[in-house]
């Protein structure tokens, strides 16, 4: 894991806060899909702004690709709330946000992207 585009959960984190995304470190309360294992990776789980993100830190993108797909087929036919999914390299976000599927802006989506496109490529 000395590959220099992989990147940590906690980089993530960090990049987030200099971003002025503030997470904090926040339990679940009660069973999750969202909590949920995906091939083997349990998640970072923050809150912001009273809702919650999930941070998950696959080995390589590979993995995070085959994990979100794995993820999309557990829960098609489940009636899940609004989520916005979020990918670079190794990383995998579930931002479950629950505005409407079809709003148009959903607070802090913006935000998370942009701190994302700011991680320096390795």
């Amino acid at each position: 894991m000395n590959d220099s585009s992989h990147i940590s959960e906690a980089k993530v984190v960090e990049t987030f806060h200099e971003n002025n995304v503030k997470l904090a470190e926040a339990k679940s309360q009660y069973e999750d899909i969202f909590a949920s294992k995906i091939n083997g990776v349990k998640p970072g789980l923050y809150e912001l702004n009273k809702k919650y993100i999930y941070i998950y830190e696959f080995d390589t993108p590979d993995n995070r690709e085959s994990g979100k797909k794995a993820f999309v087929e557990k829960t098609a036919s489940m009636n899940l709330v609004s989520y916005s999914s979020f990918e670079k390299r190794n990383i995998l976000i579930f931002y479950v946000h629950g505005e409407d599927v079809n709003s148009d802006s959903v607070p802090f989506e913006n935000e998370i992207q942009e701190a994302l496109d700011s991680l320096i490529e390795g």
